[in-house]
Order: C-alpha cells, then sequence, then structure tokens
C-alpha cells in the first residue's frame, strides 16, 4: 500500500505567485488544497492544483472546516490582496474574523498578520513559511538592469532606504517615493502600484522607488514582492529607480522584470 502524499492548504490572493506555489509544491509530491480568496484569484490558478474551492475573504471558520475536510495539516498564504477591497469586505467577515480584528490594537497590516498566524497554530497548523517554495524569486545583492545612476539618483538611493528602514521600523510602509531627497509618497493602504504613481506625480520624473520586508518580517505572511507591473507603472509614470532589499523581496518573472526594465531604461537594484 503506497504511503500518501503530504497535502498542503494555499490561501490564495490573486497573481501569479498562488499558481507558482502550487505547481512547486506539486513538483515536490505535494497534494495542493487550494482556498481562492475571489474569482479573480481563482482564474489566476488555471488548473494548477489537486482542488480548489473559492471561499470568500474573512471567511475564516470555512477556511478551517475545507482544510479539516481534507486532512491539510501545512497551510501557507500568498498571492496579492488589494487593501481597499480588503477593507469593502469586513461586513461580511465571519464571527472568527472579526474576533481577530476586535483582538488587535489597530489594523496595521503587522498587527493582523501576527494575530492570523497565532489563530492558524491554535487551529493546529503548521504555517509554511512563503519562500518555502519561492526561494528562486529572491536575490541577492546585484545590479540587475545594469543601467547607471547619476550622481543625483544615487544621493536619492542612499536617502530613499534609509527613510525606508525608518518607515519599516515604524510599522507604516513598505515603499517611499523620493526625489531630490525628499520623500514624494510613502506606500498606503493604496498598494504599492498607486503609491508609485502618487510619489511619481509629484516628482514630476526620474523619481527612485525603494521596497524593503518590514523590520520583523513575517515570512509566513506578506513578503514584499515586485513584478513587470511594477516596471511598468514606473515607466508609464517617468520613474527611474527601483530598488528592493535583497534576499528579502520576490520579484516575480524575474527575467521579463529585468528585460522591462532594461526597455525602458530603468535601474533596477537590489541592495
Amino acid at each position: 500500500m503506497s504511503e500518501r502524499k503530504k497535502r498542503i492548504g494555499i490561501i490564495a490572493g490573486e497573481g501569479s505567485l498562488p499558481r507558482t506555489v502550487s505547481k512547486n509544491a506539486l513538483l515536490e509530491g505535494y497534494e495542493t488544497f487550494i482556498i481562492p480568496i475571489n474569482s479573480a484569484s481563482f482564474k489566476d490558478l488555471q488548473g494548477a492544483y489537486t482542488e480548489a474551492k473559492q471561499i470568500a475573504l474573512g471567511q475564516i471558520l470555512k477556511w478551517h472546516e475545507y482544510f479539516q475536510a481534507n486532512a491539510v495539516e501545512e497551510v501557507t498564504f500568498i498571492g496579492k490582496v488589494h487593501k481597499i477591497w480588503a477593507l469593502s469586505q469586513f461586513p461580511f467577515f465571519d464571527n472568527k474574523a472579526k474576533e481577530i480584528l476586535a483582538q488587535v490594537s489597530n489594523f496595521n497590516d503587522f498587527n493582523v498578520h501576527d494575530k492570523i498566524a497565532e489563530t492558524f497554530a491554535d487551529f493546529g497548523y503548521k504555517l509554511l513559511s512563503q519562500r518555502r517554495f519561492l526561494k528562486d524569486l529572491l536575490s541577492a545583492p546585484c545590479d540587475l538592469a545594469r543601467i547607471p545612476l547619476s550622481e543625483a539618483q544615487k544621493q536619492d538611493l542612499d536617502y530613499g532606504f534609509d527613510m525606508a528602514r525608518r518607515a519599516s521600523q515604524l510599522k507604516v510602509s513598505q515603499t517611499v517615493i523620493v526625489k531630490d531627497q525628499s520623500v514624494m509618497a510613502l506606500e498606503a493602504a493604496e498598494g504599492t502600484d498607486e503609491a508609485i504613481i502618487r510619489g511619481c506625480k509629484l516628482a514630476g520624473k526620474d523619481a527612485v522607488i525603494i521596497k524593503v520586508s518590514w523590520e520583523e518580517q513575517h515570512q509566513e505572511l506578506d513578503i514584499p514582492t515586485v513584478g513587470p507591473g511594477t516596471i511598468q507603472t514606473i515607466a508609464k509614470h517617468k520613474g527611474a529607480v527601483l530598488a528592493v532589499e535583497a534576499n528579502t523581496t520576490f520579484i516575480i518573472e524575474k527575467e521579463e522584470t529585468i528585460e522591462l526594465a532594461r526597455k525602458y531604461g530603468i535601474a533596477l537594484l537590489s541592495i
């Protein structure tokens, strides 16, 4: 009698990462049981799973029931959740989700993630790091696009990285947009792309964008991510530099991201 395969449960937001996690887990011999949180995330999966069932964001008890029914013991969260959309879903959350929110001091991402991780541990699941099946998407320190920086851009990069680390320490933001050693924007609830648009508009042109992890980053939830869409947004709004924190930021579709950066003359750095 053959041994039953390991099973992993995946709470899937939007984008390509849930599909990549599921495919890599399948290649390692796992069976994957996925909960897409909306129709867009279900569509992004494109059938790359053992089984999937769409269950809305905040229906934590139904998530738990689905994983229990499929004998899932390990769980990972992956994919984009648009913050403004998530806020609009609060009235439809189940009692468990509302209980979690009532226990956090504020709706800071870090505090909410901390409580979600604690809840799933209490359910008896082993919560896996988002890195577990995505190590290839991390980048060591390097100049990825090999686009030279001007002296002004180098100064903005140094200044912006310092500001980004301070914002991270305060649990305020993971992304900062700077120009002439002044902060044009910090990422807030609108998300990275909208923050870039806002910051680039204020900068006029040649904005420098820096993305870092939280100082005490949850490896299980919300590892910062950039990709081709990030480069397209920067190019459209006349930005000049994208720098990510080395070994802590996922670069999805890395080859395409680098090629786009070169095409548009955008410096892409892992620092």
